[in-house]
Formats: C-alpha cells, sequence, structure tokens
C-alpha cells in the first residue's frame, strides 16, 4: 500500500478546506498547521478559534491575512506544539474559528481516511470540543434525521430539550468513538475548551481530559453550562420541529435559560486569567498551561 508524507503544503489532497459556507471567507482556505520532527508518532489536536490560535498574542488576525511573524508567534505558542515538541513527535493541527463539534467530528473522519496510507506507529487524536449545538441544523449535520427524536418524545417539558441538547454532543462523540476505535493506533482523548463536559458517557476514563480548558484559568465553575454564544445562534431552529404551542411555550422557557447561560459563560471567559485582549480566547501562557496540564494528568 502506497504511503503518505504529510507535509505543510499538501493539505488539499487529504482534508476539505473552509469557506463561504463555513465563516466570513469569500474564497476556500486551508488554514491547516503541520511539523515534521521525524517521528513515528503522530499528534492531531482538532477543535475551534482556541485550536487555531485566535487571540493568542496582542494581535488577531485571520488565516487570510495574518503575517509571517504572526502566523509564527501563533505556531510556536499553540497547546498542540508545544506538547508535541515536548514529547519530540509530528504534530497536525486541524483547527480553525467558529467551528462546532459536528466540523471536528467530521475533520476525524476524514483524518480516519488516511491513516492506513501513513508511516506513523501511533496517532494520539485530540478534540477540544466547544460550545454544543453550534452550527445544528446546517450542512454540517444534514446527514442527522432530527425528525424522529421530536416524533417519540413529547416535548413540553424544559428538561426534554436539555436531553435533546445533551444527545447533540452525545451523537458527535460516539461518532468520534465509533470512527477512533475503527482503526488500529490510535488514541483517542477528548476535552472541552470554553464549556463543561457535555454527553461523555460513551468515552472510557482514560480517553478525557478530566478538567474543561477554562478551569485552568479561572476558580469560576460553569456548573454544567456547555453552550456559548455562537450556540444560541442556532438553537432557535429546534421550534421548526415542534407542532403546537405547548410545545412552542417549553421551549421558549428552555431557550431564555440557555441564553442566560451563554451570557454567564461569555463573562466568565471575558474575566478569567490569561484571556486575549478579545475578550474570548486563551493567550500564549493559556495555551502552556493547557498543555501543561494534558502533558502531566493525561499523556
Amino acid at each position: 500500500m502506497k504511503k503518505i508524507t504529510l507535509d505543510q503544503n499538501n493539505f488539499k489532497h487529504f482534508f476539505s478546506p473552509v469557506g463561504p459556507l463555513h465563516s466570513h471567507h469569500e474564497e476556500h482556505v486551508w488554514p491547516y498547521d503541520y511539523v515534521d520532527r521525524g517521528s513515528d508518532t503522530l499528534l492531531v489536536t482538532i477543535g475551534d478559534s482556541w485550536t487555531w490560535g485566535s487571540g493568542i498574542c496582542d494581535f488577531n488576525p485571520d488565516a487570510t491575512n495574518i503575517t509571517a511573524e504572526q502566523n509564527n508567534f501563533r505556531l510556536d505558542h499553540l497547546y498542540g506544539n508545544l506538547i508535541s515538541k515536548e514529547r519530540n513527535w509530528n504534530w497536525l493541527n486541524l483547527g480553525f474559528y467558529a467551528m462546532g463539534n459536528q466540523w471536528i467530528a467530521n475533520k476525524v473522519l476524514e483524518m480516519i481516511g488516511m491513516v492506513q496510507h501513513l508511516h506513523f506507529k501511533k496517532i494520539i487524536v485530540l478534540c477540544v470540543l466547544t460550545g454544543t449545538a453550534r452550527h445544528f441544523n446546517t450542512f454540517h449535520d444534514a446527514h442527522i434525521n432530527n425528525h424522529t427524536h421530536f416524533q417519540n418524545n413529547p416535548m413540553i417539558k424544559i428538561q426534554e430539550y436539555e436531553n435533546f441538547l445533551t444527545s447533540i454532543n452525545r451523537r458527535v462523540i460516539e461518532q468520534i468513538a465509533h470512527i477512533t476505535n475503527s482503526a488500529e493506533k490510535i488514541q483517542l482523548l477528548v476535552g472541552t475548551n470554553g464549556v463543561d463536559h457535555c454527553g461523555f458517557g460513551s468515552l472510557r476514563q482514560e480517553q478525557i481530559i478530566p478538567l474543561p480548558w477554562y478551569r485552568l484559568l479561572t476558580d469560576t465553575n460553569l456548573n454544567g453550562i456547555s453552550v456559548d454564544i455562537d450556540s444560541i445562534k442556532y438553537l432557535p431552529s429546534i421550534e421548526d420541529y415542534l407542532k403546537n404551542d405547548q410545545q412552542k411555550f417549553a421551549f421558549q422557557k428552555w431557550m431564555m435559560e440557555k441564553i442566560d447561560q451563554a451570557e454567564k459563560q461569555t463573562a466568565i471567559i471575558k474575566n478569567m486569567q490569561d484571556v486575549s485582549l478579545d475578550g474570548f480566547h486563551p493567550n500564549d501562557n493559556g495555551h502552556r498551561k493547557w498543555a501543561n496540564y494534558i502533558l502531566r494528568k493525561v499523556l
């Protein structure tokens, strides 16, 4: 079987781009990173803006206008690079801002499709999940039939909507676990960035990064909040599945709770230690703390 050698210039052959459907970019871009250290172990980090490195320093450019100097700073201080450099592993970074957990699962699928063609003896797939239900009911999850859930459940109580929210994340994590379990030489690790764990039941204990990233940067606990402001943009489409006023009333009460939670989450992130000037992301020291925690507790 022909082997593939990854490099910074051949991503277009193996991974789908991001573009107008995913972001504000009018053209397709491949904003991914690869560092070759000649190792037989590959670390793959997959996530959203916290993994790509938004706000990692005082400037906050995007993938199309970042200067070489700024990009070098971003790469040097990303948690994925810090971890892989400490272990002398090769490193592949599949992160992009504003993406959701289903996008992360889709990237895992793309990655697994090429595993048998890679020369590595071990591949560590580290997924850092974000707010639950980002890009819900869009092309990202178009393969999911949500109608069945609403047909089989009354959806007249707030808890039923909370259960559905959890099921969105549980489904994503089950996809990631199933995909990685089907491949040899894969070690899966899953954590969260600025939200609490949600729907992690299908993961083994050794696959879970115990603390969310934000907990290393603040003493304040979200107490189970798994949504963020970006989640709130997509949750209203749940109402498209509702058939009567009783369902819609329960949903609207639940939705108000989610908005309150998202606002609380935003305030906590903005006031945490080692936060960037934009108030939404960890700076370089925040990446160092996350890398050190993973190295000490997980790897």
